[in-house]
């Protein structure tokens, strides 16, 4: 029996020349899914169906944020109050805060440097980003930031980008009124 299923099993290999069965020369065919027609007229690939037709979503698609959001006049006011990265930031009998973040209007206040958030621009509805040229300590400089919320608006996520060593990404939690 051993040399049957061996014998056949060289006999299959031999009919197909070594190549898979699917392969077309082999005369096998491969399931090929038809083209959306909406793609083959668009050369330069640019139109792509995200909900193609009869997908069965049940839920509306969430908005992607736009590639370039339109400025706003302000930080909006879910971003403003006082953010610690420890508990001890919140504290405000303390004068060693030194992760205390204070957002008041467009303004922005670090334990030793501050800035005016400048083309606040929001590509979310909870998130912002702006310009923020700083200073303190006697130093001047910009600093590109993000500013996100999570967690219903009691974390406070900061991207700053721009000099190596003030780059980063800080946590904030909100500090109780």
């Amino acid at each position: 029996m051993r040399a049957i299923l061996i014998t056949a099993a060289l006999a299959l290999a031999a009919c197909s020349g070594g190549e898979s069965a699917n392969n077309e020369s082999s005369g096998g065919s491969a399931a090929v899914e038809p083209t959306p027609s909406n793609l083959t007229v668009d050369a330069q690939n640019t139109l792509v169906p995200l909900d193609p037709p009869g997908n069965g979503a049940a839920v509306s698609p969430v908005p992607l944020p736009t590639a370039s959001p339109s400025a706003i006049a302000a930080i909006p006011a879910a971003f403003a109050g006082r953010w610690g990265m420890v508990p001890n930031d919140c504290d405000p009998s303390r004068g060693d805060a030194r992760g205390l973040l204070t957002i008041a209007g467009s303004r922005l206040a670090f334990y030793e440097s501050r800035g005016t958030a400048a083309d606040i621009r929001q590509p979310q509805p909870s998130q912002i980003a702006f310009a923020l040229p700083m200073s303190g300590e006697g130093q001047s400089w910009s600093e590109p930031t993000t500013l996100t919320l999570l967690d219903d608006g009691k974390t406070l996520v900061r991207e700053a980008k721009g000099s190596p060593d003030r780059a980063g990404s800080f946590r904030y939690s909100r500090c109780p009124a």
